[in-house]
């Protein structure tokens, strides 16, 4: 973990647990939160499309076959 303020530079000590920076006020916790978040959801969509083709792979066609006439049945 950095010892120095995000957002103004000021260092900190190793041993500073407050949520703000003394200097600025930045909240240190959810400094860049929203960066952070988009990133997440970039890599579960990522980590979705790959578990969804290995379940495709792994579905035997038949299930498949009953599973779309399901689908198109219902609309």
């Amino acid at each position: 973990m950095k010892s120095e303020c995000p957002k103004c530079g000021k260092k900190l000590s190793i041993f500073y647990f407050k949520p703000k920076c003394p200097q600025c006020g930045c909240e240190l916790a959810y400094y860049d939160m929203d960066k952070m978040l988009e990133e997440d959801a970039k890599k579960a969509e990522a980590e979705f499309a790959k578990l969804d083709a290995f379940i495709d792979k792994m579905t035997p066609k038949f299930i498949k076959k009953k599973m779309k006439k399901d689908m198109s049945d219902s609309k």
